[in-house]
């Protein structure tokens, strides 16, 4: 049994964008407009060519819908993003009141996918996410991605979640850390590089006798206590560390309650 689990925001943005209609009727007067069954019936098609071609069985759509945990953490979380596409709210109305979309307040699309892909009893068989957003590659399991599907290890994932955590995400409108370059985010997650404040004494010259703080690279015991560091140095704190990898974070099955129907805030361990 294989099972697609279809990233249905960009479905349905994409599908909506390319089908909308700009109408010039004179005098500087436009209409944007488009045809919401034509909308509907090319997403359905889509899905069912994406069954075909990776032989699945079956597929459930995901969808966000409203404000999600992590506005209410962080409110400028995806603030300023592009207006949706015409029809956008009846589409995905349609979607899960009539075919079963999944959906889950306070939640995104993406955290869905990865509570599904990594839930042992919700879904049985083989579950393939399928998105072309980069955060899915912080999900273990299977990813369809530009044409092709990769395995990803606990590890990968973690460490692809650590450097969103650590390079923030424009897109969605968190930092990460000040100042942090992708080369240098990778190497200190690769290598567990963090750094550590020493009191440097001048032995010659003119200031011979005096002392001064200085920073130097020294090997973490653990990622994320690499990634701490590195806000530190920046002139941040563990709290500002811990609230971009909550940010970043997509929730997987142990970051969900489901019996109280929320996520569960992400903490290291100790």
């Amino acid at each position: 049994m294989r099972t697609l689990l279809i990233d249905g925001d960009i479905l349905v943005v994409s599908t909506g964008a390319a089908l909308e209609t700009e109408t010039d009727w004179g005098d500087d007067v436009w209409t944007l407009t488009c045809d919401v069954g034509e909308v509907k019936a090319t997403i359905m098609a889509t899905v069912a060519r994406m069954e075909k071609d990776l032989k699945a069985d079956a597929s459930v759509i995901t969808l966000s819908k409203g404000s999600v945990f992590r506005h209410d953490i962080y409110p400028a979380y995806k603030h300023g993003r592009s207006r949706k596409p015409v029809g956008t709210n009846e589409v995905k109305r349609w979607l899960i009141e009539e075919k079963g979309a999944k959906f889950k307040p306070g939640i995104e699309a993406d955290d869905v996918m990865g509570i599904l892909a990594t839930n042992p009893r919700l879904i049985k068989g083989e579950k393939i996410i399928c998105s072309a957003d980069k955060d899915m590659k912080t999900i273990p399991g299977l990813l369809y991605q530009n044409g092709e599907i990769t395995k990803i290890s606990r590890e990968e994932a973690d460490k692809n979640w650590l450097f969103q955590t650590l390079t923030g995400d424009t897109t969605d409108g968190y930092p990460g850390c000040p100042g942090l370059g992708p080369v240098t985010a990778l190497a200190a997650l690769n290598e567990n590089l963090g750094w550590e404040q020493y009191t440097h004494e001048y032995t010659t010259g003119k200031r011979k006798g005096e002392t001064e703080l200085k920073w130097r690279t020294v090997e973490m015991a653990t990622q994320w206590e690499a990634v701490v560091s590195q806000f530190v140095k920046a002139g941040l704190t563990f709290d500002d560390a811990l609230l971009q990898a909550r940010l970043a974070r997509i929730l997987r099955n142990d970051d969900y309650d489901h019996v109280k129907k929320e996520p569960i805030l992400w903490q290291p361990s100790t």
